[in-house]
Order: structure tokens, then sequence, then C-alpha cells
């Protein structure tokens, strides 16, 4: 009986592997849908979507893989906002990928995440050089003023460590990093990368410091839709990729190139006149004095 029961086992294991294998043949050899793939819209160097173009640090990556794997990508736009992007990707069959995603965090509880993780998210603390010295734990932000970019994307756990803090939400770099400038703010919390590309675009690389070391560092991976038609092929194949040390040293490569080319690109940028509070009325007055003479 221990005989048949061990026979009976391998043949199932056997047979199990076997349909898994011819599974994954017949999507590969029958590949005619294309692939749809989307990922943050606004949350560049992770992703930007604009003039029907998609770019980011994860596309050379996808592109390379498509190419091998002989999917033809589709990069779908966000129909109305980021978060009712992914939580509709749950639902429906439209979208097969979605690249950059937080583990432990409730808005991807319905999409299958690939291990191992693609890149981490480091993030900072910018403030005016004279003071970045004095922060050292997240402990020491408590009796602070801070801001975060409106589109920054953390996981839950760091938005949790956020609520504890005296945190506002700022819709643009320029009215973001002028608070910090006029004093009005203490500290600013970014992403490493995004950080450094908005103080680049703004020209104020040397007006602001970014601290040495990340208060946190969050990983990010790609997502599958667990109701792709192609889940079963893409989970096994990115899994194999993922846990190749060179794939994520390869992403990470790509994150520096697209860093390195901004603040290439935005060199001698000139950056912004922020008036303090206090200079605006001085200003008004001596207008005033002028227009009298």
């Amino acid at each position: 009986m221990k005989k048949l029961f061990t026979v009976t086992l391998f043949l199932l294991i056997y047979i199990s592997s076997a349909f898994a294998q011819v599974e994954f043949e017949q999507i590969k050899n029958n590949r005619t849908e294309k692939l749809t793939v989307t990922g943050f819209f606004d949350y560049y160097p992770f992703g930007k979507y604009e003039n029907n173009v998609y770019t980011g640090v994860f596309e050379p990556f996808l592109r390379d893989y498509a190419r091998s794997a002989q999917y033809t990508v589709d990069w779908a736009p966000i129909s109305t906002n980021y978060e009712d992007t992914v939580r509709e990707m749950a639902r429906h069959k439209e979208i097969d990928v979605l690249l950059g995603i937080y583990g432990d965090t409730s808005l991807y509880n319905d999409i299958k995440i690939i291990y191992p993780a693609a890149i981490d998210n480091p993030i900072h603390i910018v403030m005016l050089p004279e003071q970045i010295n004095k922060i050292h734990t997240p402990s020491d932000l408590t009796n602070l003023k801070g801001a975060i970019h409106s589109k920054e994307r953390f996981s839950d756990y760091i938005n949790n460590k956020i609520k504890q803090l005296k945190i506002e939400y700022i819709d643009n770099s320029y009215d973001l990093y002028g608070k910090l400038i006029r004093g009005e703010i203490d500290y600013i919390l970014t992403s490493i990368y995004f950080g450094t590309i908005e103080t680049a675009k703004l020209g104020l690389r040397q007006q602001v410091a970014f601290s040495k070391q990340s208060l946190w560092t969050i990983p990010m991976f790609i997502g599958i839709s667990k109701m792709s038609f192609h889940r079963e092929y893409l989970s096994h194949t990115l899994t194999q990729l993922m846990s190749k040390q060179e794939t994520p040293q390869r992403i990470k490569q790509d994150m520096i190139d697209l860093v390195n080319k901004a603040i290439k690109d935005y060199a001698g940028t000139v950056p912004p006149t922020y008036k303090t509070v206090e200079d605006i009325p001085n200003k008004i007055q001596n207008n005033q004095k002028e227009e009298n003479k």
C-alpha cells in the first residue's frame, strides 16, 4: 500500500507539473492578445503617462520582457485616478500588469505580487542645508512641521507613521519647496528619486539638502491581475526573472540613469525667488514709493 501511495503521489505531481507546463506553452505559443500594462501615471521616475506615452523606470525592463516573451504591449492610461484604476484592475480583465506596488498595503490586496522586489523606494528628509544634520530618526520630527507632495505614494506602514507627525500635503513642487525655503515648514518627506528630480527641475539642488540616510525604505514590486488570462504564465516567468540578481540591479541602474539625466537636463535652471511673508508688504510699500516719485 505504501508503494502504491508513493507511485500515485508521484504520478499526481508529475501530471500536475505537465499540465502546468502545457498551459505555459499554450499561452506562449498562442499569444495574439495584447499585454495591457499600467502603473503610476504622475509619479516620475516610477511612472508617468503623458501624451499617450508611458515612461518610467520599469518601462525598459517591461519592453524587453515583452519582446522576449512575444507579447505586444498596450500601455493603458489611467481612466480616472490611480486608486480607482487599481481597484478596477482587481475586478476586470482589461489590465494584466501593474508596475510598482507595495506589499502589505490595502490598495493592492487583490493584486498578485511578484517576489522578490523590483526596486526599493527610499524615503528621505529634505531641509535647509544648515538644519539637515539635526535629524537622525523619525522621532526627531515629532515637534517639527513637515510637508509631502500629494503625488507621493507610500505603503500603509509608512502612511501610518506619517499620521503621527505634523504633516500637510501640497499639490505642486513649486509651493512645496517655497514653504521650506520661506521657513513655513521645517522639512519635506520625499522619495529620494522623485525629490531629486523635482528639485532639479526647480533649480533648487544647491538651496536644499537631502538626508544622507533614508528614514524608511519601501520595497516596490510588480503586480499581476488575478483576473488576467495570462496570469499563470506572467507569474511564472516574472518570478523567475525577478529571482535573478541581475534583474533588480538592472532596474536600479535604469533608475540612477533617469535621475542623472534629469539633473543634467535641468542643470543651469534658475531657482525661483521665493519671498517671505515679511518681504511682501515691504515690496508693496517700495512699489508705492516708486509710483509716487
